[in-house]
């Protein structure tokens, strides 16, 4: 499992974003979540079809969509949402 100094978090545009219009209270579970992922880039659950390579993450009613870059030890969020919404 990569140890927390193995992987640096970036925030997208666009889930910075995304994230701004989330409650201040569920801003705070998932900024905590990144630390989650820093932790275990492999937490979330693997996405398929034309998300693949891309990996989800339940916090919540809302998901994280992130993807790991292994070369350059990077965990990227792309998207935040609602889990009913993030994947249109």
């Amino acid at each position: 499992m990569p140890r927390l100094s193995e992987y640096e978090l970036i925030v997208s545009p666009k889930a910075e974003s995304q994230l701004k219009k989330i409650s201040r209270n569920h801003q705070k579970v998932l900024i905590e979540t990144f630390g989650e992922i820093i932790e275990n880039p492999l937490l979330g659950k693997p996405l398929g079809r034309e998300l693949t390579g891309r990996f989800s993450l339940r916090v919540g009613v809302y998901r994280l969509v992130y993807k790991i870059d292994q070369i350059d030890k990077k965990a990227i969020v792309l998207m935040i949402g609602h889990r009913g919404k993030v994947y249109n």
